[in-house]
């Protein structure tokens, strides 16, 4: 190969990261913007660690406390799905304030 070749494609390869890593950045990861569909639709087994995140994120309870894992569990869980039941489309940050 030629190196006008080589440089070509090692100009086209880079470009072509950069789009891909720009794309990646793009996406939250958080479930804030999960769907109440996506939700209901998941693993029952993962449903406690979104709700635990729901139910606990940009709340300021004294002394550092949050709510608890068990209570997440066997209370916020179920009123999620219950919720979402209603709403399907609904983000699972847009329930905070009626699950609490």
């Amino acid at each position: 190969m030629n190196l006008k070749v080589s440089i070509s494609i090692i100009i086209a390869a880079a470009a072509m990261a950069t789009t891909i890593n720009s794309a990646f950045a793009e996406q939250e990861t958080t479930p804030q913007n999960m769907t109440c569909r996506e939700f209901m639709d998941m693993n029952p087994k993962s449903m406690t660690p979104i709700a635990f995140w729901v139910v606990n994120r940009n709340t300021d309870f004294k002394g550092g406390d949050y709510v608890h894992w068990h209570e997440v569990e066997t209370v916020a869980v179920p009123k999620i799905f219950k919720q979402c039941q209603k709403t399907p489309t609904a983000k699972l940050g847009e329930l905070t304030p009626a699950i609490k």
